[in-house]
């Protein structure tokens, strides 16, 4: 028994000493390091850390990053004695510098009373944060949805705050468009504004660089802004979104998922003629102007189109982009833009197309060749897949060879790389072996199949090669 006792003990030792070792090799690292590890860490574990030590504590009371995250609901009385932890802790801070301060509140339950009482009290945790400086403020509130949430002012006046995120919910109300900001970053999610709001960024927010609205409910979204470089848009067909304009001479990243229910009577201005980087996904729209974006390096488009779509607007879309070099396209989209017979738009600049394919059918070929014709200098290729490897057996192919070679796509002299992931599998092997025979600067070619489609591998491998191009492949892995 003694022996056990004995054993414990030195066990429990052991453990104090390997604590107390790892805390003096916490200290040892450079205190930007130390701070860095604790800003992962919630207000209460940050709390739990401070207890260990008096040097603990001047740690935890000096990381420049604090969270009031990962609160459950507590019984009132629990509830109450939180709040007043959380303001003492502030309290004890005092006056050291706060980089990035994060809140995540649930306001929705409990009396009415005692819920505006708990956002007063959030409201004090903000001011405390501008009052030391802070950089960053991310403010996830639950709010009732008949409240209009309102910023401090002291937000906007903070010279030291540079990005903003605020979700609440709710309304959230419009600042003064007087009250200027030196805001850099901002993101509303899972807010109501109105038409004000974009209004104030465009006039008040003079140093704004990037600019993200997600799932915000508004009608029209206005945005001229000189400053701003990137801007996004996640929003659902029930957000409401019918116009959006969007105009800056920096702007050079445009992200847009914006879904209608009707699209008639949306419309989408674009006047960024330093624009590098667009992406647009969701439904073509009534009317869309995109003017000349002369500087564009890349553009990913994934639009459906709806049952009365006008095809010439849809193909102004098309023209807009004619500068680009790199081009994403779904299979809605090019057959959207493309019709048998139609003249094909000229693109003497893109040098790499990716497509993602679900169905290899005459009109998605017809279409596909017909956009391929206005490439000359394309020496980059990537034909996708994305369904399962489970495929059918393919019918006889009617595009073979032959039928490649006679639509004489000039490109193929200047093909590099290629990439094709097959789905039906004749057509794509044939389109592979055309590709192998005549690209002859070709120089890498990557075919990705399942394992039904072993046979065909091997009959490709049987291709004439006019290059010294490296055939690879890749197996798919099933999900």
């Amino acid at each position: 028994m003694e022996r056990k006792q004995k054993s414990l003990g030195t066990s429990s030792s052991q453990a104090t000493g390997a604590c107390v070792d790892s805390v003096f090799r916490f200290f040892s690292l450079p205190e930007e390091v130390s701070h860095h590890i604790l800003s992962f860490l919630p207000v209460k574990d940050l709390v739990r850390y401070g207890g260990l030590s008096k040097k603990c504590q001047e740690f935890q009371l000096s990381t420049p990053s604090v969270n009031f995250v990962g609160f459950s609901s507590l019984p009132n009385n629990r509830h109450f004695r939180l709040l007043g932890c959380l303001d003492r802790f502030l309290f004890l801070r005092g006056d050291n510098k706060i980089r990035r301060f994060r809140v995540d509140w649930n306001l929705v339950l409990g009396k009415t009373a005692s819920i505006y009482n708990e956002l007063y009290r959030v409201m004090t945790w903000v001011h405390a944060a501008v009052k030391c400086n802070v950089e960053e403020l991310d403010l996830k509130l639950r709010i009732l949805e008949a409240t209009t949430f309102e910023l401090p002012i002291c937000v906007f006046d903070c010279k030291s705050l540079s990005s903003l995120l605020v979700e609440c919910g709710t309304a959230l109300a419009t600042p003064s468009v007087a009250c200027s900001t030196n805001l850099q970053y901002i993101k509303l999610r899972k807010v109501k504004i109105d038409e004000g709001f974009c209004k104030w960024i465009s006039f008040s927010c003079k140093c704004i660089k990037e600019l993200q609205f997600e799932e915000v409910k508004v009608e029209n979204i206005t945005i001229d802004s000189s400053s701003l470089e990137s801007f996004s848009l996640v929003s659902p067909s029930f957000c409401g979104v019918r116009q959006l304009l969007i105009s800056g001479k920096k702007l050079e990243k445009i992200d847009i998922e914006w879904r209608c229910a009707l699209p008639s009577g949306t419309s989408l201005d674009v006047s960024a003629p330093n624009l590098r980087s667009f992406k647009w996904t969701g439904n073509l729209l009534k009317h869309q102007n995109m003017g000349n974006l002369m500087c564009l390096e890349k553009a990913e488009i994934f639009l459906s189109p709806s049952a009365d779509y006008n095809f010439d607007n849809a193909f102004g879309v098309l023209h807009s982009l004619c500068k680009v070099k790199v081009l994403i396209l779904s299979e809605e989209t090019v057959k959207a833009l493309f019709r048998e017979g139609h003249i094909p738009a000229q693109f003497d600049d893109i040098s790499y197309l990716a497509m993602d394919i679900t169905s290899w059918d005459d009109d998605v070929v017809s279409a596909m060749v017909s956009l391929m014709k206005g490439m000359p200098n394309l020496n980059t290729l990537n034909l996708k897949s994305n369904h399962s490897i489970n495929v059918t057996k393919p019918e006889e192919c009617r595009f073979d060879r032959t039928y490649w070679k006679s639509q004489n796509l000039t490109f193929i002299l200047e093909l590099k790389e290629v990439t094709i992931e097959f789905f039906c599998g004749n057509i794509e092997l044939e389109l592979a072996n055309y590709i192998l025979e005549d690209a002859k600067n070709l120089q890498k070619m990557v075919i990705i199949y399942s394992p039904q489609q072993s046979n065909l591998i091997r009959g490709l491998k049987k291709s004439k090669m006019n290059s010294t191009a490296i055939i690879v492949c890749q197996e798919k892995q099933r999900k």
